[in-house]
């Protein structure tokens, strides 16, 4: 059986909404990883060079999916959910991911040691990530069963809430220092990553109401 007729066969079957779900799944996963890394990394005081290369790695892994999401997009016939807001979907994930990888760098670059001050907002797109991975999920079963947990993640990432709470501590000291600048760069990094993570949910969330 050729590519294209094994292609087909998959559309016509409906297994190529298993691959698409697959694939997405595994993007979440490599975005969730990093995240936790990074709330590991500010607990237990891990040095900032280290915790940059692993979250290189996993985003070089994660564009690699990025790659065949795109792939599988551009043949397929089919798709579980609209097919622009998949690619809308897969490309938030994506922007989570860099921006993950992005904090780890400047960190490193900065001279930023590991801070309590970054776990609220890291633990809140840990946890939106999770409630995320929880709606892809369900595109197998039943489209119409996934907008309420692509809902409750946008509800569970409150990276925005804890980027403020944390900023406005950071800033309410007399003196700004070189220090709280550093600090100010990176909340904002995290801030990036968590609007990312909503643009997400809302793109399943599009996508979800458009099939059901």
């Amino acid at each position: 059986m050729s590519g294209g007729v094994r292609r087909l066969w998959r559309d016509l079957t409906g297994r190529s909404d298993d691959v698409f779900v697959d694939l997405l799944v595994r993007q979440v996963s490599i975005a969730a990883d990093a995240a936790r890394t990074l709330v590991d990394a500010q607990r237990d005081g891990r040095a900032p060079a280290e915790v940059r290369g692993v979250l290189t790695e996993l985003e070089r892994k994660g564009d690699e999916v990025r790659t065949e999401v795109l792939t599988e997009l551009a043949r397929a016939l089919t798709t579980p959910i609209d097919g622009e807001d998949l690619y809308r979907l897969s490309g938030s994930l994506d922007d989570v991911l860099d921006n993950l990888r992005d904090f780890a760098v400047e960190a490193d670059l900065y001279g930023v040691e590991p801070d309590e001050r970054f776990v609220a907002p890291l633990d809140g797109i840990v946890q939106g990530l999770d409630e995320l991975a929880d709606a892809i999920g369900r595109l197998t079963d039943d489209v119409a069963e996934v907008a309420a947990p692509a809902r409750a993640a946008k509800k569970a990432n409150d990276a925005r809430d804890a980027f403020h709470d944390e900023m406005g501590a950071l800033l309410h000291g007399e003196e700004v220092t070189m220090q709280t600048l550093r600090h100010r760069e990176l909340l904002r990094r995290l801030d990036v990553a968590g609007l990312r993570l909503a643009t997400a949910a809302d793109a399943l969330i599009s996508g979800a109401l458009k099939r059901g």
